[in-house]
C-alpha cells in the first residue's frame, strides 16, 4: 500500500514534517521539570505520542493520495451481420434459405458457449436482432460497417462475419471501406453468381423539375444478359388520373450477350405538378424476371420561374457564390448587376439583393424608394463598402451604429424562437463549423418586428447580434444578411464534403421565406416533400393560427388520405411544441391527395394537398451475386470467404482462432488520503492520550 502512496508537494517536504514535529516534542519534553516526581521514562513516551501525532497531521498537510492500478477484463465480441434484401430470396430457393437460417442459428449458438455474440441485419438500414423476413428494397453494405466502426471500435471485437450476396445499390463499395478495425471479416456469400437471361431497365436520368411549356431531356439505359438477337421495344408514357398514354416508343435489337444502350427522349411539360411518366421494356422468352422491366419516376413541372437580381457595389467571389447556389433550384433565375451602370426596370424581379449596398460610392435612394413601393422582396447583404448611415435608414430590419472601416470575424450560431421555417437538424450542427465572416464592428438593434435565425459568435463568444434577419413593414419584406464573404462557405463544404448541399438549404430557404406572399389562412398543412421514395415515411406538419395569429394546437386535428385508387385512410395529427405534426409512415407507389381539417371555436378549417411516392425496386435490377467482391473484402481484413454449406466450417475456424483472446486492461484509479477520516482520529486519539497521561501524572 505504502507504494502507491504519493504526494500533491515535492517528496522532500516529508523531510521538513519530522524536523517540525521533532522539534514540537522536544521543545515540551526535552528536561522538563514538570515530570521529576514522575517515572524517568514518561516524558520520552509523551515526546513520541506528540511527535506521532503531530508529524502525521503535517503530513495530510501534503495531501497525500493512493494511485492503484484495477485490472479488468473484456471477452471478445462475435458480431453477425445478414442481408436481409428481397435479391436473398429472388436467386435462393425457400428450402435453401431454410437450411442457411437454421445453420447460422446453429452458428450463434456455438459461439454464444464461448464469445459474446451480437447479430443485426441490414438491407436499406441497419438493425439489431434477427429478422426472418427478406423485404428490404435496398441494400447498403458500407453502412453496416461503418456501424460496427462506430459503435464498437473501442471494444474487443472478435471477428465480424457479414452474410450477404455482395449486391449493393446504396452507398459506396465495401471493396473501398477504410476501418480501423484489426479483427477479421469473415464473409458468408450468399446469392448466384450465375449470370442469367435477363431484360431490364437499368437506369433512368431526368430532371427532377421542369417548367410548363418547355421540352426536357429523359435517358433511359437498358441492359440484357445472355439474349442475343431478341428484340424489344422500349416506351415512354404518361399517367394522369388512372389513364396511361403512350407518349414516345423506340424499338430494338440486342445485338450482345453482354448487352447496354442508352436512349434519349424529349418531352413536352404540358401539364403543371407531380407528373407519373412510366417507361416499360416489352419482355422477352426465359428471362429471368420482368418486374424489373417497367419503371415510374416523377417530374415536378412547375409553371413559372422567379427572377433575382443581385445588384453589387463592386465585383466580389460572393456574387458568384450566391448566384451558383440559388440557380441550383430551377425555381430560380439570376442576374448579376453593377450599380454603377443603368439600372434594369425593377418592376420584373420577383427580389432583389442588394450586396455592400448603399454605398458612399452608389447612391441608391431612388432604387430603394421603388423596392418600397412596388413591395419588391429585398434582401441587404452587408459588407465593408456599406454606407451604415444610409442602410439604416433605407430599412428597419436592423441598426448596425458603428463603422465598416472595422471588422469583425464572426461565426453563425443558431437562436432559438425562430419560427419562420424549419431548419434542418444537420445544417444545424454543420453551419457552426463552417469558417467566419466579416462583418462590420458596432452595435446591432434588430428592430421590432424582426425575426432572428442566426447570431453572431465573435470568438468565443456567442452575442445577440443578428446575423440573418427577416422583417416586414408596410408589406414590404426585407432581409439582411449582415456579414460578407459566403464563398468561404461554398468551399468549405466543398473541402469537407465535395458538394455544397447545406449552403444550399441555407440560401434556398432564406430567398423562399423572403419571396414568399403572406399566407392569412388561420389552418395550414404541408407535406415535408412533393415525391417519397416507397420505403420513406411520409411527414406532414400543420399550423393552427389564433385571433392574433399565434401558434395554437388546443384543437385536435385530422387527416384524410386519398390514392390514386380511390381508398382513404384517417389519421390523427400529434401535438408538438405549438404545432401538429404527423408521420403516416412508408406508403405504395402512387400520387396520394390529402385533406387536413380541424374545428376550432366552431368553426371547420381545411387545408388539402397532394404528393406522390415513387417505386424504387432496385433490388431486381441486379441479380447477379459479387462473391469475387466478398472474398476481396475477407482478404483486406484478414477473414475468409466461406460458403452457406460451410457455416460450420466456419464456426469450426472461429473458436479455433488463437487470436481471439480476452483482452485484460489497466486503468489508474486515485483518491486522496484526507478521505479516510480514520488517520484524522489516530492523529486525534495521540493528542488526546497525550494530554491525558499529562494529566494523570499531575502535569499541567
Amino acid at each position: 500500500m505504502f507504494k502507491n502512496i504519493q504526494l500533491s508537494y515535492p517528496a522532500y517536504f516529508l523531510i521538513f514534517c519530522v524536523i517540525a514535529a521533532l522539534l514540537y516534542a522536544v521543545s515540551l519534553y526535552w528536561k522538563s521539570s514538570h515530570f521529576k516526581d514522575s517515572k524517568a521514562r514518561l516524558p520520552f513516551g509523551l515526546g513520541i505520542l506528540r511527535f506521532l501525532s503531530v508529524g502525521l497531521i503535517a503530513f495530510l498537510l501534503l495531501m497525500p493520495y493512493l494511485k492503484n492500478l484495477i485490472e479488468s477484463q473484456q471477452e471478445p465480441i462475435i458480431l453477425i451481420a445478414e442481408d436481409r434484401s428481397q435479391s436473398i430470396t429472388a436467386t435462393m430457393d425457400e428450402s435453401s434459405l431454410d437450411d442457411y437460417k437454421s445453420d447460422m442459428d446453429a452458428l450463434t449458438q456455438a459461439l454464444s458457449d464461448k464469445y459474446e455474440v451480437r447479430r443485426f441485419n441490414f438491407g436499406q438500414e441497419v438493425r439489431p436482432g434477427v429478422m426472418d423476413s427478406f423485404n428490404d428494397q435496398s441494400t447498403n453494405i458500407s453502412a453496416q460497417i461503418e456501424y460496427f466502426e462506430n459503435q464498437f471500435a473501442d471494444q474487443n471485437i472478435g471477428a465480424i462475419i457479414l452474410a450477404t450476396d455482395g449486391i449493393f445499390n446504396e452507398g459506396s463499395s465495401p471493396a473501398y471501406v477504410t476501418s480501423k478495425f484489426k479483427s477479421p471479416i469473415h464473409t458468408v456469400a450468399l446469392g448466384d453468381t450465375t449470370i442469367k437471361r435477363d431484360l431490364l431497365i437499368k437506369n433512368i436520368l431526368n430532371n427532377r423539375v421542369a417548367y410548363f411549356g418547355d421540352v426536357f431531356s429523359m435517358q433511359v439505359d437498358v441492359q440484357a444478359f445472355n439474349a442475343a438477337g431478341s428484340g424489344s421495344k422500349l416506351t415512354v408514357s404518361k399517367i394522369a388520373g388512372g389513364q396511361e398514354s403512350q407518349l414516345k416508343s423506340e424499338s430494338f435489337n440486342i445485338g450482345s450477350n453482354n448487352f447496354f444502350k442508352t436512349f434519349e427522349f424529349k418531352l413536352d411539360a404540358s401539364d403543371v405538378g407531380n407528373v407519373k411518366y412510366r417507361i416499360r421494356l416489352a419482355g422477352i422468352s426465359d428471362e429471368l424476371s420482368r418486374s424489373n422491366n417497367v419503371r415510374d419516376t416523377y417530374v415536378e413541372i412547375l409553371d413559372a420561374r422567379q427572377k433575382i437580381l443581385i445588384l453589387a457595389n463592386a465585383p466580389h467571389p460572393d456574387l458568384a457564390t450566391l448566384k451558383k447556389t440559388i440557380e441550383r433550384n430551377k425555381n430560380y433565375e439570376v442576374e448579376i448587376q453593377m450599380a454603377s451602370k443603368p439600372t434594369p426596370n425593377l418592376v420584373q424581379y420577383d427580389i432583389v439583393m442588394l450586396h455592400n449596398l448603399p454605398s458612399k460610392t452608389n447612391n441608391i435612394d431612388p432604387i430603394v424608394s421603388t423596392l418600397k413601393s412596388k413591395r419588391i422582396s429585398t434582401i441587404f447583404i452587408v459588407g465593408n463598402q456599406v454606407d451604415l448611415g444610409a442602410f439604416n435608414g433605407d430599412q428597419e430590419a436592423l441598426k448596425i451604429a458603428g463603422k465598416v472601416s472595422s471588422m469583425n470575424q464572426v461565426q453563425a450560431i443558431w437562436k432559438s424562437g425562430f419560427n419562420g421555417y424549419k431548419i434542418d437538424e444537420q445544417l444545424k450542427s454543420g453551419l457552426v463549423k463552417f469558417p467566419p465572416l466579416d462583418a462590420p464592428f458596432g452595435e446591432y438593434t434588430p428592430g421590432a418586428k424582426t425575426e432572428v435565425l442566426l447570431n453572431q459568435k465573435i470568438g468565443k463568444v456567442e452575442t445577440n447580434y443578428p446575423l440573418l434577419c427577416y422583417s416586414e413593414s408596410n408589406n414590404w419584406k426585407t432581409t439582411v444578411f449582415a456579414a460578407e464573404g459566403i464563398w468561404k462557405w461554398r468551399l468549405y463544404e466543398y473541402q469537407q464534403f465535395q458538394n455544397d448541399d447545406k449552403l444550399f438549404e441555407l440560401v434556398n430557404k432564406m430567398i423562399q421565406y423572403s419571396s414568399k406572399k403572406d399566407d392569412k389562412r388561420k389552418f395550414r398543412s404541408f407535406v415535408s416533400k412533393n415525391v417519397f421514395k416507397e420505403n420513406e415515411d411520409v411527414l406532414f406538419d400543420a399550423q393552427l393560427y389564433n385571433a392574433n395569429y399565434e401558434l395554437d394546437n388546443s384543437a385536435d386535428v385530422f387527416l384524410t388520405l386519398r390514392d390514386n385508387q380511390g381508398n382513404s385512410y384517417d389519421y390523427n395529427f400529434s401535438k408538438t411544441n405549438n404545432y401538429y405534426s404527423l408521420n403516416a409512415g412508408v406508403l405504395s407507389e402512387g400520387t396520394y391527395n390529402y385533406t387536413a381539417k380541424t374545428n376550432y371555436n366552431g368553426v371547420e378549417l381545411k387545408s388539402a394537398g397532394s404528393f406522390a411516392v415513387q417505386s424504387i425496386q432496385k433490388e431486381q435490377y441486379d441479380l447477379t451475386a459479387r462473391h469475387s467482391m466478398l472474398n476481396s473484402l475477407s482478404e483486406k481484413f484478414g477473414g475468409k470467404l466461406y460458403y452457406p454449406n460451410q457455416i460450420n466450417t466456419l464456426s469450426s475456424d472461429i473458436l479455433g482462432a488463437e487470436s481471439i483472446k480476452p483482452v485484460i486492461y489497466q486503468r489508474s484509479k486515485t483518491e486522496s488520503l484526507l478521505n479516510n477520516k480514520w488517520l484524522f482520529a489516530l492523529a486525534g486519539l495521540g493528542l488526546l492520550l497525550e494530554w491525558f497521561l499529562r494529566r494523570f501524572f499531575g502535569s499541567y
